[in-house]
């Protein structure tokens, strides 16, 4: 990172010159990001501090634009609209790249593959949309998953808040599986007799995640993408995703003592 300058130097500067006076209340010393903090080990909270993959990612776009991070939270369902509406300039929140929401906002380069799987008690394993046609189903509410039970079973799914929230609701006999990014279920199953993911294959997607900027920002653009290449070419960003998942499963395994 120190010698992005260097290497992109008008890109930058102009991103930078774009930013300034875009900070909270007028502190351009600052860059705005928004997300929503319950989805390990992208973005959760360490106390009163969120943290994460994407927190790492954009606290490194930040740091090419010569400015301080400031993270907000937010509903997930809400992290696009607060985007558009100005209350950030950066949005990262596992945020799976699609046809619908390119139309609404730009985004970065992918910086990770991931998909949806299923979770489900392993006494009765769910692969598939054969088996979770007509069940009921758990997602977060404004997500891939909810849109692949529209979309591919033609059925409206049970919505919460988090991930979390629908393995409480599945746990308590309320739905009958769970719907969710591979990550945060590995998070959920983890150190569970009962339940695990059980889809085969184990995507029901093929999905990439990505940061995205309000449209019409090409500079900023070139940044952010100029970054993620760097995070990657230098391996920080395999460690960037080893920390945060190691630091989600202490998360969870803390919350099971």
């Amino acid at each position: 990172m120190k010698n992005f300058f260097r290497a992109a130097p008008f890109a930058a500067l102009a991103a930078a010159a774009l930013l300034s006076g875009c900070g909270k209340s007028g502190d351009s010393g600052k860059i705005r990001m928004i997300t929503e903090a319950t989805f390990p080990p992208y973005e959760f909270r360490e106390g009163t501090e969120v943290v994460g993959i994407d927190v790492e990612i954009c606290k490194a776009v930040a740091a090419a634009l010569g400015k301080e991070l400031a993270v907000e939270d937010v509903e997930f369902d809400s992290v696009l609209p607060s985007l558009i509406a100005n209350k950030a300039e950066l949005a990262a929140a596992g945020i799976t790249v699609n046809e619908d929401r390119k139309k609404m906002v730009d985004f970065s380069d992918p910086y990770v593959e991931t998909g949806i799987v299923v979770i489900s008690a392993k006494a009765a394993p769910v692969k598939g949309a054969d088996d979770a046609k007509g069940k009921r189903i758990g997602v977060q509410n404004g997500t891939t998953s909810a849109d692949w039970c529209v979309e591919v079973l033609g059925q409206e799914p049970d919505r919460f808040d988090s991930p979390a929230s629908a393995f409480a609701a599945l746990k308590a006999g309320k739905i009958d599986l769970v719907v969710a990014d591979v990550d945060p279920a590995e998070n959920l199953v983890k150190g569970e007799d009962a339940y695990g993911i059980t889809s085969e294959p184990r995507f029901l997607t093929s999905e990439s995640y990505a940061v995205a900027i309000k449209k019409g920002q090409p500079e900023l653009l070139a940044v952010i993408n100029k970054t993620i290449a760097e995070l990657k070419a230098s391996g920080r960003l395999d460690e960037i995703f080893a920390e945060f998942k190691a630091k989600a499963d202490a998360l969870v395994a803390s919350e099971e003592e």
